[in-house]
């Protein structure tokens, strides 16, 4: 019934009117928290320094806080991209943002014009992950970086525990039906599959911070449909990291 329910309200929420409709009461990562926004920009300024930096940030939801301390911090330029608009266009441009709204596949950018690209788990929800991968090694400048937070449980069952992964319970092609269209959809990588997509798009690892849980593994190493990954790609829920193009 649950499986059947989901193929529903993905179907539903691929048809316009109600898209746009669920997409304000969409919670988007820090929801334009004035204090989280600052703790974000340091965390991002602790990898790399943004003065002068070209800096574009990936999937900024209802929050354009980050870039906008980036400007006063000394960024030379700031940009978002998203595929869901939260913001108007005009107004986050008259702020020297560029907002720009795109299908998810090739970000809406020249080449090598870009320092700085960053990601607060936005990156597992991407469709398209080895064209977005492909696409943010593009816009970025030789030695730009990539600067992310990726967290690869199932949204739907977050903090349930020995369900934390499972989207995995389903083919490709059933998850796809039951939650492409849905904001809360994940592609399912495990750290193991985001270092080979990225190392194959030419983002080599600068600092990788896995984040572990022992109890995550004991609960959900009994699956048969997580047996093709390790015991580290199981235990690792999220991971932070700087990877830079070559």
């Amino acid at each position: 019934m649950q499986v059947f329910k989901s193929i529903a309200t993905n179907a539903l929420l691929g048809l316009g009117p109600v898209a746009r409709y669920a997409a304000t009461k969409h919670v988007t990562g820090i929801d334009g928290d004035a204090n989280r926004s600052r703790e974000l920009f340091d965390w991002y300024r602790a990898q790399t320094d943004v003065r002068g930096k070209d800096v574009l940030e990936l999937g900024t939801g209802k929050t354009l806080e980050v870039l906008r301390i980036a400007k006063r911090e000394g960024a030379r330029s700031v940009a978002a991209a998203d595929v869901t608009r939260y913001h108007d266009q005009t107004a986050a441009l008259r702020e020297c943002i560029d907002y720009q709204i795109y299908d998810g596949r090739e970000l809406p950018f020249a080449d090598t014009t870009k320092d700085l690209v960053w990601a607060h788990y936005c990156m597992q929800h991407f469709r398209y992950p080895e064209v977005s991968a492909r696409s943010i090694h593009r816009v970025l400048r030789p030695g730009g970086r990539l600067i992310c937070r990726v967290d690869m449980r199932d949204h739907y069952h977050m903090y349930d525990p020995g369900q934390q992964y499972d989207c995995w319970k389903h083919s490709a092609k059933l998850w796809r039906l039951m939650a492409w269209n849905r904001s809360s959809y994940v592609n399912r990588l495990r750290l193991s599959d985001w270092v080979s997509v990225l190392a194959g798009a030419g983002l080599r690892p600068i600092a990788v911070i896995k984040h572990q849980d022992a109890e995550i593994l004991q609960q959900n190493r009994k699956h048969d449909y997580l047996k093709q990954y390790s015991d580290e790609d199981v235990a690792t829920f999220r991971f932070d990291g700087v990877f830079e193009r070559s």
